[in-house]
């Protein structure tokens, strides 16, 4: 279990150094699109759109680190109340029938997202202004997916080794 933490641990820095360098990125296009607009007088005719593209993969894999945070908005009632009453077996297993449902959901996304993005490519549409092929932004809907659907099976191994080292001490 120990080596499993540790890879998803290195996974982690990667994805977070890789969400800044990307929004590093953004704030130094969208910079120098206001600085040519309104010091120099003309604007940098890709840099908008060059910034959408950046802004939607940073929110697509956002949803990823948002999860590893355990910050998405969702209903805690349940568990708190099973959490509160010293029901932490039946916690852990409400917790991995959670993930297991959005799994699901991610799987659906995934598979949506790949038939985006193949008629993309068969289209052969390109951004008007960077000349970036469309399927390329489309992308970061199945990327994300899988790389969501990795962080929740790995979130459902530790919920379940937990809860299995709960059932071998005994207790609720």
């Amino acid at each position: 279990m120990e080596t499993f933490k540790k890879i998803v641990k290195s996974y982690d820095a990667i994805e977070m150094k890789f969400l800044i360098f990307v929004m590093a990125i953004l704030v130094v296009v969208t910079f120098a699109q206001v600085f040519t607009r309104y010091v120099m007088g003309a604007a940098l005719f890709w840099s908008e759109e060059l910034a959408k593209y950046l802004f939607v993969w940073i929110s697509w894999l956002g949803v990823s680190a948002g999860l590893k945070e355990k910050e998405h908005i969702q209903v805690k009632l349940l568990p708190e109340a099973l959490h509160a009453k010293g029901h932490l077996k039946t916690e852990k297993g409400l917790l991995i029938l959670i993930d297991l449902l959005w799994f699901i959901t991610s799987i659906v996304v995934l598979y949506y997202g790949f038939i985006i993005v193949a008629g993309q490519m068969e289209t052969g549409v390109y951004g008007p202004s960077t000349g970036i092929p469309m399927w390329i932004n489309y992308l970061c809907v199945p990327v994300s997916a899988v790389i969501v659907c990795l962080r929740l099976i790995g979130g459902m191994i530790v919920n379940s080794y937990e809860l299995v080292c709960m059932f071998r001490r005994g207790g609720r």
